[in-house]
């Protein structure tokens, strides 16, 4: 069985944290949601983590030497990484 997308994920950890806050739930009901939370997050934060390591080989230098930058989405949107040459 395929393992969800990020987005997908994250949907699902929204719709239970928004069924956590409604306090509708009994005592069992919330537990289990909260598990089922924790077990998203974790899949949530694995898939960050992995996309990091991603972003952290395309930054390599051609020396090998890793440089660490804050991500800016406008940035990446205006540059094509096919174009862009590190100095």
């Amino acid at each position: 069985m395929k393992k969800p997308d990020f987005e997908t994920s994250l949907k699902s950890l929204e719709e239970i944290v928004e069924q956590l806050e409604t306090n509708d739930l009994t005592l069992d009901e919330t537990l289990a949601k909260y598990e089922s939370g924790i077990k998203i997050y974790k899949q949530c934060y694995q898939i960050l983590e992995k996309a990091e390591k991603k972003i952290n080989v395309l930054l390599k230098n051609s020396i090998g030497e890793t440089r660490t930058e804050e991500f800016d989405l406008k940035k990446a949107a205006d540059t094509e990484p096919s174009t862009t040459e590190e100095q």
